[in-house]
């Protein structure tokens, strides 16, 4: 009997929560007032209504019998022919890619383990490029021993160290398997909560199939319950969990207050993303640090986007007694090196920079007072002495003072664009101050900040337009449009007002290779010896083995040096080998990544 109501009760626990609503994505403007809304007082008069049941279940594994494959996204999404055959993963159709659906079955262990620590532990773009579409090209992941488990956890490696956000989105709505790994629905709950993007953060809580096990993803789904107002779903759900995991006194006792459970607010936690989110919509007057925020990058990130660290400066800056100088100093150096990180603005730290106070003497004899002063006070009174200077020339001085002192400081991302910019100001009434190699350096940072974001770049040789004479399908106008530019650099070539680097030579190359008419200025840096293909690769391609040739030359891409002199025969090596092998959509996407900005 005693066991009968103990199954009745779970039974009724279970039948609440299964009441879950379906999921709205929206962006909050505030990203711990929302949460701070839901009260005890709102959750105690407002009845609950039961919504419609949105419950993930586990699917299936998508597997397809070979005489009956198609490989399309909306066939392999749909299908209920299921076997034991093949268990395709990927976005990309082989007939796209020219790799084999069965890339993996004769990879050999030790390459595969070779190639993923590599891709995991090098950041080169045409690396990341190239290993995308591999990785992600449709393959069948049954071939492995383990059913693809361990595959499958080096891809989920993969995309949170490379963080490309709507791939892995991508990824997720057409390969439903790879919902079971754990740490790849944490980091994406945790990037989104530290951008304040709670909802988005919540939507990942429902992709968890019935066989993950993870105490986080547990927690954060609570939490997205009493986020959405489902409180009694909430309670329901936090019981079941204790009934099976050990939850924390933390996160139990905040769950509770938010619940309307208790009163006590329970003690506050720094450690991740989700419990300072935890602690600060539940401590509305408690005193925060900078430091609070400084343990990971995600916190940093928190800590910028949710307004905090203006909050904090307002009212360090309000109090600049000599007891609370240190504290505003910490906070301005700790803002400093997120600049570094692109997590704040440096044109806001110019603005604190002006609010520091100095004498007149100070700032006259400016060198002198560096002497006796620490940063940021040293960085903030070089910066105002150059602002103030009349005479060019003192300013000049200055300003070459101020960079030094915080590219010293590992500061480039505040020192560099200040330097620039106020240098081409003085330039502009007395060219004769700078020298005409400082004057380059002024266009090519202004070149480099104007295409920052762009792929195509034609004030460089290997990054402008040139490299889509290589495109078969060019068009007529746009081809006499790109020779023009050719013809431009051709020009400054002769002039000598545009030097190539061993990226444009390496590009020259392969244009050369693809039987491109060049002009004549460019004959000089054509590599006239025989290429060859590495011994290693070649024996795979003359065994037949392309799918490891493949693999191998991931490594030797990930070994490409652009200030070595092998670098042109290196590049044209991997060209011959994706010729030889006949996969010209990866050397165009080789090509594209490797010869850009």
């Amino acid at each position: 009997m005693i066991s009968l109501l103990k199954l009745s009760k779970r039974i009724l626990i279970l039948s609440i929560f299964v009441s879950s609503s379906s999921l709205v994505l929206s962006e909050p403007k505030d990203i711990w007032k929302q949460s701070q809304e839901i009260t005890i007082k709102e959750n105690q008069n407002k009845k609950i209504e039961n919504s419609e049941n949105n419950l993930n279940k586990d699917l299936p594994q998508t597997t397809f019998d070979k005489e009956k494959l198609n490989l399309s996204v909306n066939e392999i999404s749909q299908s209920e022919e299921i076997n034991d055959q093949e268990l395709i993963f990927g976005l990309y159709e082989p007939e796209d890619t020219k790799i084999n659906l069965n890339f993996w079955s004769d990879v050999d262990n030790n390459l595969y383990s070779r190639v993923f620590e590599t891709l995991l532990n090098k950041e080169k773009n045409s690396l990341v490029a190239v290993s995308e579409k591999v990785l992600f090209s449709k393959s069948n992941i049954n071939v492995f021993e383990d059913k693809g488990e361990r595959h499958l956890s080096f891809i989920a490696d993969w995309l949170i160290n490379n963080q490309k956000m709507k791939l892995i989105d991508q990824v997720i709505d057409q390969n439903k398997i790879i919902n079971k790994n754990a740490k790849l629905l944490k980091f994406l709950f945790t990037h989104y909560l530290s951008l304040g993007q709670i909802d988005k953060a919540c939507s990942y809580t429902k992709l968890m199939t019935v066989d993950v096990q993870s105490i986080d993803l547990e927690k954060y789904k609570i939490f997205c319950l009493i986020n959405n107002k489902k409180i009694k779903q909430a309670q329901s759900q936090l019981e079941l969990t204790r009934e099976t995991s050990s939850l924390d006194n933390f996160f139990v006792g905040k769950v509770n207050f938010l619940t309307g459970i208790s009163d006590q607010k329970s003690d506050i936690n720094f450690d991740n993303v989700f419990y300072t989110h935890l602690t600060l919509i539940t401590n509305d007057s408690l005193e925060l640090k900078y430091n609070n925020f400084s343990k990971s990058k995600e916190l940093r990130n928190y800590f910028f986007k949710s307004n905090l660290a203006n909050k904090l400066l307002d009212e360090a800056m309000k109090n600049t007694s000599p007891d609370k100088k240190k504290e505003l100093n910490d906070l301005v150096i700790f803002l400093e090196r997120s600049v570094n990180e692109d997590l704040y603005p440096y044109k806001n730290i110019l603005d604190i920079y002006k609010k520091y106070n100095f004498s007149f003497n100070q700032l006259f004899q400016v060198e002198d007072a560096v002497k006796n002063l620490r940063r940021p006070e040293s960085h903030a009174i070089l910066y105002q002495a150059m602002l103030l200077a009349q005479k060019p020339d003192i300013k000049l001085k200055i300003l070459n003072n101020f960079k030094d002192k915080l590219t010293v400081n590992g500061l480039e991302k505040i020192a560099e664009p200040v330097y620039y910019l106020e240098l081409e100001k003085i330039y502009s009434t007395n060219p004769d101050l700078i020298d005409q190699k400082i004057v380059e350096k002024i266009n090519n940072f202004k070149i480099s900040e104007e295409n920052k974001d762009k792929s195509i770049n034609n004030n460089y040789f290997f990054s402008s337009e040139i490299k889509k004479l290589l495109d078969n399908k060019l068009t007529k106008k746009d081809k006499k449009k790109i020779l023009n530019l050719l013809g431009d650099f051709d020009k400054k070539i002769k002039e000598k007002s545009y030097k190539l680097t061993n990226k444009d030579i390496a590009l020259i190359n392969i244009l050369n290779v693809q039987k491109i008419d060049l002009p004549k200025s460019m004959s000089d840096v054509i590599y006239n010896k025989e290429i060859y293909i590495p011994n290693e690769i070649f024996n795979s391609i003359e065994k037949k083995l392309n799918d490891e040739a493949i693999l191998k030359t991931l490594l030797f891409i990930a070994d490409l040096d652009e200030t070595k002199n092998n670098y042109t025969r290196d590049i044209l090596a991997i060209i011959k080998i994706f010729d030889n092998i006949k996969l010209d959509s990866l050397k165009t996407t080789f090509i594209n990544s490797e010869f850009s900005l």
